[in-house]
């Protein structure tokens, strides 16, 4: 039977390319069968924490290794950063159990048995450089450090990191981003605040969770705590489990993120406030698994919600999950059916974007981001730009357009906004607008993803 080093390696293998990282598997994938819960849990941080900490592990393997860490075999590499990632950020694995079940799990692999001794020797010459954890001093960068959270700083007794003097390369290796994506954030948010947010990008995240009962007795082996923030949300500080599983399953609670519910809050706090008028007909354009769009027939129980989108397995999931959920005011629809029918009251845009407000959660888009690359910047700006002009166009008289992304990069927020009410054939105003960046901080009953929202009324 697989052991969770074992399928940590195998998901990890096919990613050669740094910007092409492996899809993780969902948590029912025939790859998690027959692990118990706690295995599936440690193979699961396995694979999530090599993504997140590649480049810090590449660091620190090359220091002791003899020779460039490009001129190893791909197997042996991948080898290395799960032992690698057991030494330096796992707590509750003893160095020498590190050591010795990664050099094990060499030697059981075709491709890496004949390595096995220099797998030893590297984690041995890891070992050697005595990582120690410690208070973080917060705004400390140095060649032989770097900050595990926002709590706890990991230092080495050697010079391991590029000079803090190159703040692109040190950043990329002690965040473990790619460089030319520090040098974005940088750009939009300065030095200090530009690190702090690549490290929320290293920390853990929490399961959070939208209650749309209007009471709930929480159990009190579901292991939920309130959020500190977000009224009607509540935390999973310790991960997935059965009892939150079943509270889902019968539509007491949604797993969503606060920052990620703010656009149907602000349409429904503007509504009540008289600043925009009440809708009755609701359009959820880019409804994906349905989160917002169950949100809005939640939100607004006396309006009719459409739901649609291009991806029809993800519309039939969000069929299947309303029926479950015993939702009669919400109707999923092809997208040809929507652009034949009347204007809509309001229309919400939850857009495709760069998710570099979400970076926490989704691993891989770290790595993506550079792939991306000029034209495919370009691409996506007109992606968002031509889904803004469709919403707008399928709304009426005086209704309601609410644009929403989980990027915190202005060209794909603010200033893409702007440029499509300059060119509008349609007189807009923007009755509303907030950017979110992640929380800074370990607080697990504090956290909240990065997003923006602009509220825009259509004359």
């Amino acid at each position: 039977m697989p052991t969770p080093r074992d399928i940590a390696f195998q998901t990890l293998l096919p990613w050669q390319r740094m910007y092409d990282p492996p899809f993780l598997p969902e948590r029912t994938d025939a790859a998690w069968e027959g692990l118990s819960p706690r295995d599936r849990a440690f193979a699961f941080d396995l694979v999530t924490g090599v993504m997140r900490w590649r480049n810090t592990l590449d660091a620190v393997i090359q220091y002791p290794l003899r020779q460039p860490l490009d001129s190893l075999d791909h197997a042996v590499r991948v080898v290395l950063w799960i032992g690698a990632y057991q030494l330096l950020m796992q707590s509750g694995t003893a160095d020498y159990a590190a050591v010795d079940t990664t050099v094990e799990l060499a030697k059981k692999q075709r491709s890496t048995v004949k390595a096995a001794g220099l797998v030893n020797a590297v984690l041995r010459g890891i070992t050697r450089l005595k990582p120690t954890r410690g208070a973080r001093l917060a705004g400390r960068l140095g060649r032989n450090v770097f900050a595990l959270d926002f709590e706890t700083d990991v230092t080495l007794s050697a010079d391991v990191f590029p000079a803090v003097s190159a703040p692109d390369a040190h950043l990329a290796a002690v965040r473990s981003h790619p460089a030319i994506y520090v040098q974005h954030v940088r750009k939009i948010f300065g030095d200090v605040q530009a690190g702090e947010i690549l490290l929320r990008n290293n920390v853990r995240p929490v399961v959070t969770l939208r209650v749309d009962a209007a009471a709930i007795d929480v159990p009190a082996n579901a292991g939920l705590a309130p959020h500190a923030e977000a009224k009607q949300f509540l935390v999973a500080s310790e991960g997935w489990n059965p009892v939150i599983e079943d509270l889902v399953q019968r539509g007491v609670v949604s797993p969503q993120d606060p920052t990620s519910a703010k656009p149907v809050r602000a349409l429904a706090e503007l509504a009540a406030a008289g600043k925009i008028r009440e809708p009755g007909t609701i359009l959820d354009l880019c409804a994906g698994l349905g989160t917002k769009a169950i949100q809005l027939a939640r939100t607004f129980p006396g309006a009719r919600i459409t739901a649609t989108d291009l991806d029809s397995q993800k519309t039939e999931r969000l069929r299947k999950r309303a029926a479950q959920m015993g939702i009669s005011n919400l109707s999923v629809v092809p997208m040809a059916e929507v652009a034949s029918g009347k204007p809509f009251d309001a229309v919400l845009l939850d857009v495709p974007c760069s998710n570099t407000g979400v970076m926490a959660k989704r691993v891989q888009s770290r790595w993506r981001w550079p792939s991306l690359g000029g034209e495919g910047f370009a691409a996506l700006k007109k992606l968002q730009s031509d889904l803004l002009a469709q919403g707008s166009s399928l709304a009426g008289a005086n209704g309601a357009v609410v644009y929403a992304t989980c990027s915190i990069d202005p060209a794909e927020n603010e200033m893409l906004v702007q440029e499509f009410i300059k060119g509008s054939t349609r007189k807009c105003g923007i009755v509303e607008q907030e950017s979110t960046v992640p929380s800074l901080s370990n607080s697990a009953v504090g956290m909240r993803d990065g997003g923006h929202y602009t509220v825009i009324v259509a004359e």
